[in-house]
């Protein structure tokens, strides 16, 4: 592996993750079993949702919401593809899409509420 890689390994686990900063500890659950590691959960902003393209429309009394998970790629048990549902904190949610750079997933989330 190259130097640059090998830093950048590292740097997920020491900055991007890091407890001290953003990260928190979340509990995990997909078909494989369940795990808690250190990870970021973030609600888009408006503004971040149409720059990006995502559009959430909604339906009578159907609201919803959308999250983005990023966690090193080696704390999970699987890396979750689109339509499968995880299990955050006991919250339950579909997998919108998952994207994996270079060891860190961000995964796009996506839960509906009755309102």
């Amino acid at each position: 592996m190259s130097a640059f890689k090998e830093q950048v390994a590292k740097d997920i686990q020491d900055v991007f993750l890091n407890g001290d900063e953003f990260a928190e500890n979340h509990t995990i659950e997909c078909d494989l079993g369940e795990v808690t590691c250190p990870c970021v959960l973030q609600s888009p902003t408006a503004r971040e949702q149409f720059l990006s393209g995502e559009k959430y429309d909604r339906y009578d009394g159907i609201g919803g919401e959308q999250v983005v998970l990023h966690v090193a790629k080696i704390n999970l048990l699987e890396v979750p593809s689109e339509g499968v549902c995880l299990t955050i904190d006991g919250r339950a949610m579909d997998v919108m899409s998952c994207v994996d750079d270079m060891g860190m997933l961000s995964i796009t989330l996506q839960v509906n509420t009755r309102e």
